[in-house]
């Protein structure tokens, strides 16, 4: 079993900073988003370097990760507006940068929102801050050694 520190450093992906940010402030005090991603092409070369422990080609300006990059990023989490095939081109593009295993948190695909579930908006953040910090508690409580992708 590896360890974590706390909070868990973590790298948030996300198409838009207005969602972001308080998904990242949602996330606190158990997890701290380093670096905050917007495009695939930022996320091919900053997540590999990363899970390395170096620092981001790309910046972050965005105001939604804190760029305290002393700790190595123990999972990459993924807004629904990025598709799974994307995330598994970003996830092997990152293979054997990271000794620790590294959680994958992502939308699932076939799951679509509910009748009651809040879309991009007011409330949303909240809903998906939600369900990630489920899914990344659960992995944290089993030993953090899962190194996939986790679905939310």
């Amino acid at each position: 079993m590896s360890s974590l520190s706390s909070p868990v450093p973590v790298i948030l992906c996300g198409r838009r900073a207005e969602i972001g940010k308080p998904v990242a402030e949602l996330l606190v005090p158990e997890f701290e988003v380093i670096h905050f991603i917007t495009t695939n092409e930022a996320a091919l070369s900053d997540i590999p370097r990363l899970l390395k422990g170096e620092k981001p080609q790309s910046p972050d300006d965005s105001g939604v990760g804190t760029q305290n990059y002393s700790q190595v990023p123990r999972a990459v989490i993924f807004g629904r507006g990025y598709s799974l095939t994307e995330v598994e081109q970003f996830r092997q593009a990152s293979e054997g940068c990271n000794a620790n295993s590294v959680a994958w948190i992502t939308g699932d695909p076939d799951r679509k929102p509910g009748p009651n579930e809040p879309r991009p908006g007011p409330g949303y953040a909240q809903f998906a801050a939600g369900q990630v910090k489920e899914k990344l508690t659960a992995w944290r409580e089993e030993g953090a050694t899962h190194d996939g992708i986790i679905l939310w």
